[in-house]
C-alpha cells in the first residue's frame, strides 16, 4: 500500500471512531433525560423539589403548599 491509502485508511477509520462515539454520547444523554423525568413524576405537588423540577413561580408553589397542609388538616380532623 502506497501512503496515500494508509492515510485515507486511517481517517475513515478516526470518522468511523467519531461516529460511534457520538451515537453512544446521544444514547448516553437520552437515558440520563428519562431517569430525570422518571424520577420527577414521582415528586408529589407541594413540595420544593416539585417546585423546582417544574419550574414553577412562587405563589404557585405557596398554593400548593397552602392547599397540601390544608389536605392534612382535613384528614387529622377526620381521624379524630
Amino acid at each position: 500500500m502506497n501512503l496515500k491509502n494508509k492515510l485515507k485508511k486511517y481517517i475513515d477509520a478516526k470518522k468511523e471512531q467519531l461516529q460511534r462515539g457520538v451515537e453512544v454520547t446521544r444514547q448516553m444523554k437520552a437515558e440520563k433525560l428519562r431517569k430525570k423525568y422518571e424520577k420527577i413524576s414521582n415528586y408529589e405537588p407541594g413540595t420544593f423539589r416539585y417546585g423546582l423540577a417544574h419550574k414553577q413561580k412562587t405563589l404557585d408553589f405557596m398554593r400548593d403548599c397552602y392547599e397540601k397542609r390544608k389536605e392534612k388538616r382535613k384528614e387529622k380532623n377526620k381521624a379524630n
